[in-house]
């Protein structure tokens, strides 16, 4: 009798779940972390080795007394057991801290996009700044701030929901290629392109939009200079969608909410919160996502699309933060001329 298919079918779904289960638990606890100003810590699991053991036995038994009848005792057992074997490893030292610290590379952000991910949701949480455009909620003029970098954001999404925005790699000689952001000729006069052009300072003359990774502004008027976050960053940015209890902000335990009214995280914001982790005393029903932490649950609501939308994008870009996306570049090339 062969246990081994039986066992592989039943016993390797399950692993995959708790592991991505606890995987997810742990990047929301870190998300935590940060609105607390705990230290961060991932504890990696290195491997997961189990062992399962089947035996059988079986036995009959007869009995002789004189003057008397024969009897007999028979018996079937049956014992299945596993010996699981799990190592976890913290995540720590120099390669980490960089990884962490280090801001996104572009050509993730050009992966990512490609994969069907928004470029608006890529933007609200890993771009710091475009051109003079900063993403930056606390800053006191919203209008030289994040409303209108989430303006650009919504008309870059639009472009490319509708098709007409990709993401190309400039031919050259040098071992890492600029990228760029091209906007099909249909969409050159749409008031999203226009709204682009006039918001970062570009001419709009329909021609690719190089993609370069800086702070300021670019005097040329065919350049994007976008400054990206770092993973760290990122995860502190998200932080601020946190519901802390009013006992945490009054002790000062919890640092506050660090934006303004219709930001990201604002109940009031027509589209909707970029990510939303709710807390409770009791342990929720109906959640994606849940870690016990502080003597309370917090948790990310099971019919809240966009904070499960935003938290696995950051699941992915972590993945990809910490391999060599510096050697992968998109699949589109631009034509020479």
């Amino acid at each position: 009798m062969q246990v081994g298919p039986k066992v592989l079918t039943a016993g390797r779904p399950l692993y995959n779940v708790a592991l991505q289960q606890t995987e997810a638990q742990q990047l929301l606890l870190n998300i935590i972390r940060q609105r607390y100003g705990d230290p961060v810590l991932f504890l990696d699991v290195t491997s997961i080795s189990s062992s399962f053991h089947w035996q059988a036995n079986a036995g009959l038994a007869r009995t002789f007394a004189p003057g008397s009848d024969d009897s007999s005792l028979g018996t079937l057992g049956a014992n299945v057991g596993e010996s699981p074997l799990i190592t976890y490893a913290p995540n720590t030292g120099e390669k980490f801290v960089r990884q962490m610290l280090t801001p996104l590379d572009l050509r993730t952000v050009a992966l990512i996009v490609q994969a069907g991910w928004s470029i608006e949701r890529v933007l609200l949480i890993m771009g710091e700044s475009v051109n003079n455009i900063r993403n930056r909620p606390e800053m006191a003029d919203p209008e030289l701030g994040y409303i209108e970098f989430e303006k650009l954001a919504s008309a870059l999404r639009n472009l490319q929901r509708d098709g007409s925005l990709s993401v190309g790699v400039e031919p050259g000689g040098d071992d890492e290629p600029g990228l760029s952001l091209m906007v099909s000729p249909k969409a050159a006069q749409s008031e999203d392109y226009l709204l682009i052009c006039k918001s970062i300072g570009v001419v709009c003359d329909g021609s690719p939009l190089r993609l370069r990774q800086a702070f300021g502004v670019s005097s040329d008027g065919k350049t994007m200079a976008l400054a990206t976050r770092s993973l760290f960053s990122a995860l502190y940015f998200l932080a601020q969608g946190i519901d802390v209890p009013r006992e945490d902000l009054e002790r000062g335990i919890a640092s506050p909410q660090n934006f303004g009214a219709g930001g990201p995280f604002d109940d009031t914001n027509p589209d909707g919160r970029l990510f939303h982790v709710r807390t409770a005393n009791d342990e929720p029903e109906g959640a994606a996502v849940k870690v016990f932490y502080r003597d309370r649950w917090f948790y990310i609501a099971d019919n809240d699309g966009d904070s499960k939308t935003t938290f696995a994008l950051v699941s992915m870009l972590q993945l990809l933060q910490s391999g060599e996306t510096n050697k992968i570049t998109p699949l589109i090339t631009l034509p020479v001329n």
